[in-house]
């Protein structure tokens, strides 16, 4: 895999990879933060592997989120879903109030933020929205660390389904009824010592994968 990034992450609070926005990094060690990224882009390809996201959105988060324990993440909780056939309105809002209970008033800010910066720069929104035909998918994951030391992230995947899509920006308005929308988060956390056990096997999995991505801090 070839990974072209600029600074360390620590230094900035989000970073934008292809469609996914990963926030909270900043003041945590770009070892760390360089982890938690490697097991989110491995756990991907893992399930990209086995299903389409944009045709089987719960089978393939089942197997994203397995791809994550493999790497020594433990699920904390089980997934929050939603799934409304028929949707208008804010999906940005939809987010905020499916996930606003795994996470801290911090993290929610935080996100905030790294989706502002996003609207800033078309080339990016436009890659983070994933458009492709009628369907596009895109991925949040908050990280932050509790007070054992450990580190938690909470996945999101997002899909939505249009008939016709006519917006100023492709992913935060819909007005059109008779679309489709899936978001499903979970919450997992992992020990530091299976950080230490994990991090030689990930990396070397990362160095063996052929799949591009580019790395944009926010």
């Amino acid at each position: 895999m070839d990974i072209k990034s600029s600074a360390g992450s620590s230094r900035n609070n989000a970073v934008a990879v292809n469609n996914m926005l990963f926030t909270g990094l900043q003041g945590r060690t770009e070892a760390d933060n360089r982890f938690v990224r490697n097991c989110i882009y491995l756990a991907q390809i893992a399930a990209d592997s086995r299903c389409d996201s944009s045709l089987q959105p719960a089978e393939w988060f089942d197997y994203f989120a397995g791809g994550l324990w493999s790497c020594g993440w433990n699920p904390e909780e089980k997934p929050v879903v939603l799934v409304q056939k028929e949707f208008s309105g804010s999906v940005r809002e939809a987010w905020r109030r499916l996930t606003a209970p795994l996470l801290a008033r911090v993290q929610l800010e935080q996100v905030e933020a790294g989706l502002a910066a996003l609207e800033k720069d078309v080339a990016l929104l436009q890659r983070f929205t994933a458009l492709s035909g009628k369907t596009f998918t895109s991925h949040i994951v908050p990280v932050s660390q509790n007070a054992s030391g450990e580190l938690v992230v909470v996945i999101s995947h997002i899909r939505f389904f249009k008939l016709v899509l006519s917006t100023n920006y492709l992913f935060w308005q819909v007005h059109q009824p008779m679309s489709q929308l899936d978001i499903r988060a979970r919450r997992l956390v992992i020990k530091r010592s299976a950080i230490d056990e994990n991090r030689e096997v990930v990396d070397q999995a990362i160095r063996e994968s052929v799949v591009d991505l580019e790395e944009v801090e926010l």
